[in-house]
């Protein structure tokens, strides 16, 4: 890191040492006398139920005492993790995920996250804040009738068992890593995914992009 002005810090999904790895980012930019640094959290950290979430606390903490410029990004569940499942509900007709269809979740598009990012290590407005960044509450069968009218052809909501959604959709995790995002999806059955579009809006002076933009691009593309 010696010579950079700033750097950007995303942890690798339900590594078991992501908290670790991120501490050692955060030394090895501060002992390199970094500037800026840029970390994408996740929607309710301190949300203790999920280790995914509770693993980014140390090193927003670390952050805080860091001496670096720190921005700490809170971003909600990326709407591009829908691409996988479009490629899918064009083949079959089927919209499916491990959670019941009238579960609401909090969504952003990650083209607006990564501009609040490169702001981040470009200006100086958004320095020394913790920002949660959201576009919109969506359930699965509004994404479906979304996908019905963009792709052509009639797509239904269907909720899976967790094992048959791997078996579906094949997601690039080990064993360990699958138990911990069966969690992520129980607590979304439970108790959805909450969040507000206000601090996105602000930062971006303009509506965050919606799931119906995306889903348009998406087809277009």
């Amino acid at each position: 890191m010696r010579g950079i002005d700033g750097v950007f810090h995303i942890g690798p999904a339900f590594a078991p040492d992501e908290a670790q790895l991120g501490l050692n980012v955060v030394a090895a930019a501060s002992e390199a006398g970094v500037r800026k640094f840029v970390f994408s959290s996740v929607i309710q950290p301190t949300n203790t139920d999920l280790t995914n979430h509770t693993s980014k606390i140390p090193v927003e903490a670390a952050l805080f005492r860091s001496g670096l410029e720190y921005t700490i990004l809170h971003p909600a569940n990326f709407m591009q993790n829908v691409a996988g499942a479009w490629r899918k509900a064009l083949q079959d007709g089927v919209f499916a995920e491990p959670f019941p269809v009238d579960t609401r979740l909090a969504r952003v598009d990650y083209r607006d996250v990564a501009e609040v990012a490169a702001r981040a290590l470009t200006e100086d407005a958004l320095r020394f804040g913790s920002y949660e960044l959201m576009s919109e509450m969506i359930d699965r069968k509004t994404i479906a009738a979304m996908m019905t009218e963009f792709a052509g052809r009639s797509i239904e909501a269907e909720e899976l068992s967790f094992d048959a959604w791997v078996a579906r959709y094949s997601p690039p995790y080990n064993v360990d890593q699958l138990q911990l995002l069966a969690k992520v999806f129980e607590h979304y059955a439970a108790h959805g995914l909450g969040g507000n579009d206000l601090t996105l809006r602000a930062i971006l002076g303009r509506p965050p992009r919606t799931m119906r933009e995306f889903l348009r691009d998406l087809a277009s593309s």
